[in-house]
């Protein structure tokens, strides 16, 4: 969890999600628009969500966005 000198202002939060988490999500090329299903993996490391997340994109044909909380680290500035 970050620290509370660590969070980014609304302003700032909102241009890096519009102009680069977003666009790198590749949002735009999925079909489910209409009928989005949601899956919500939690666990301890080395539990298996990894071979789950990927059993449902295969079961899903591949049209899934992972939101990956370590990934989307990169895109702070601090870090």
């Amino acid at each position: 969890m970050s620290a509370p000198h660590d969070r980014l202002d609304p302003k700032t939060h909102a241009s890096i999600l519009s102009k680069e988490v977003i666009p790198e999500s590749r949002l735009d090329e999925f079909l489910s628009h209409e009928r989005p299903k949601a899956i919500i993996l939690a666990g301890q490391p080395g539990a298996g969500k990894g071979s789950l997340a990927d059993a449902a994109k295969i079961e899903l044909t591949n049209d899934v966005v992972k939101i990956d909380p370590d990934a989307l680290r990169e895109y702070h500035p601090t870090s």
